[in-house]
């Protein structure tokens, strides 16, 4: 009864209700990135941040588990742990990762060793490797996007390929 008045009411006033997408969740989580980096790159790697996590979601609707199953916020933050691997460490230093990460975990409870962030990244790494290389030509950070995200070794500081 009170679904149907909730409904009655919102059609009434022409509102339409959604979920939250993983575009938008993206772009909020790239918002807790700092603004300011003594690095002169970062606000490059930041833009290329957001747009290698914004071709990680467009990728995301490819697999049911990812699209359907898994909660957006936990996608977007997938998708943005990948596209900070793309990125040298040079243009977007170790300590701003992770007080982006420290971040994004008292904003929203998220943390990259999270069981489903990680299986939501290796999913995204499966859909991403099975673009042709001539398909895929761009940079995340203006000249050091590692296409088969080889850098991704045991002591890398986002990477969780070792646990």
């Amino acid at each position: 009864l009170i679904e149907q008045m909730e409904r009655e009411i919102l059609t009434a006033l022409r509102w339409k209700i959604n979920p939250p997408t993983v575009a938008q969740c993206i772009s909020h989580l790239v918002e807790l990135f700092p603004t300011q980096c003594a690095h002169s790159d970062f606000s490059r790697a930041r833009h290329g941040i957001l747009e290698m996590s914004r071709f990680f979601s467009e990728l995301s609707v490819y697999q049911a588990s990812l699209s359907i199953e898994q909660r957006p916020s936990v996608v977007a933050f997938s998708c943005v742990l990948n596209a900070m691997e793309c990125v040298s460490t040079v243009s977007l230093p170790y300590s701003v990762r992770q007080d982006f990460l420290e971040d994004i975990a008292k904003a929203t409870h998220l943390q990259e060793g999270m069981m489903e962030v990680c299986k939501a990244r290796s999913h995204l790494r499966e859909l991403h490797s099975t673009i042709p290389e001539n398909q895929f030509d761009t940079s995340a950070d203006g000249g050091s996007y590692d296409r088969n995200m080889s850098s991704l070794d045991r002591s890398s500081p986002v990477s969780v390929t070792g646990l």
